[in-house]
């Protein structure tokens, strides 16, 4: 998988931006404010369909526009795509002012195409330093952080992560029936049919990425902190199924909300026993992100027979001398673009073939 061309129109701060990486790796270096960060989140975005960074996708266009544009030209296996994507501001709707409408239209090669089918055309990996609260952030969050990582490589899962959040919003639509006006509960096993169908998927799915990461991870937090780490990732899974969704039915309805599958799922990391997010240091997370983003290549690559672009921002600040080697040995394995704060007459001794770029 290589990326050729960026292209943005009033996408956050550049109102007007074309970049030809050529399939090659590049550093992009400036200023704080500059951008960088910008450009990586464009291309991931190009990914996923979602931004990491914004709650709001009309945060993502320019103050005073209307729209934001990203293209990008992708290779691969010797094919040239063109990817598209406009998101469009809708906050003006007959009149009335809607806060955060928008919408997304995007294109494979000029044809119009479902987000659902646009996500994983092209793959990349990301590693911000803000990733790291991911650790100590709400379950949501990390959801949102597996979510991302499917919807590049797995129809299957993107198209049970649809069908089981329509079935969930169907079903807690009912249960507030139930509870406020006692109807409606005839309707309710219908949706749970679909809900524990879907859920069931989305979770054998998570599962087998986490049993890929307790095999892998070892290994890589071995090679970034030069000892021997015993790390257990646990899988915190809130499962779904028919005997579940009849003891909690009467809790449920009570609430007026669905409390179990896979919308309450979240996992945590054991480092030599002790709980990351509470107990682990600043230096500990960061390695385990590290490690886990190395997976997180190596699984998209298992998974679709090809290595993601990895995209790396700012990673000078955040590690320190031993890890920066460490990543800097996997940056010729596939095309990487990296974003640095510094001038790069005080990074480029660390890399050779790498290309720069002065914002």
């Amino acid at each position: 998988m290589k990326l050729k061309k960026i292209k943005l129109v009033n996408f956050r701060n550049h109102t007007k931006l074309e970049i030809n990486f050529g399939g090659e790796t590049f550093l992009i270096y400036g200023p704080n404010g500059s951008g960088k960060s910008n450009i990586l989140e464009a291309i991931y975005l190009m990914s996923t369909t979602k931004s990491l960074r914004s709650r709001h996708d009309l945060e993502m266009i320019s103050h005073d526009s209307k729209h934001c544009d990203v293209e990008l030209i992708v290779e691969s296996e010797g094919q040239k795509i063109k990817l598209e994507m406009t998101i469009i501001d809708r906050t003006i709707v007959k009149s009335l002012k809607v806060e955060n409408l928008s919408s997304k239209k995007v294109k494979i090669n000029g044809v119009t195409k479902a987000l659902n089918k646009f996500a994983g055309t092209f793959n990349s990996v990301l590693f911000a330093p803000q990733s790291i609260e991911m650790f100590s952030a709400t379950p949501s969050v990390r959801r949102k952080y597996i979510d991302s990582l499917f919807f590049q490589v797995d129809y299957k899962y993107k198209q049970a992560h649809l069908k089981y959040l329509k079935s969930l919003r169907q079903r807690n639509k009912l249960l507030e029936q139930v509870r406020d006006f006692g109807r409606g509960k005839e309707q309710i096993e219908f949706w749970e049919e679909k809900l524990i169908e879907s859920g069931k998927i989305i979770q054998e799915k998570r599962n087998e990425f986490f049993s890929f990461l307790q095999k892998n991870m070892t290994e890589y937090i071995k090679k970034l902190n030069e000892v021997k780490t015993d790390i257990d990732v646990l899988y915190l899974k809130n499962e779904i199924s028919e005997n579940r969704i009849e003891k909690y039915k009467e809790k449920e309805i009570y609430a007026k909300t669905t409390l179990i599958g896979p919308h309450r799922d979240d996992f945590k990391i054991n480092v030599s026993g002790f709980d990351l997010s509470s107990f682990g240091s600043r230096g500990q997370q960061r390695s385990t992100l590290l490690a886990i983003k190395l997976c997180e290549i190596d699984f998209i690559t298992q998974i679709t027979q090809k290595r993601p672009v990895l995209l790396l921002d700012d990673i000078f600040s955040e590690l320190d001398e031993k890890h920066r080697g460490a990543i800097l040995e996997v940056i010729n394995l596939q095309q990487t673009i990296i974003t640095s704060a510094e001038p790069h007459e005080h990074i480029d001794g660390f890399m050779k073939k790498v290309k720069f770029i002065e914002l």
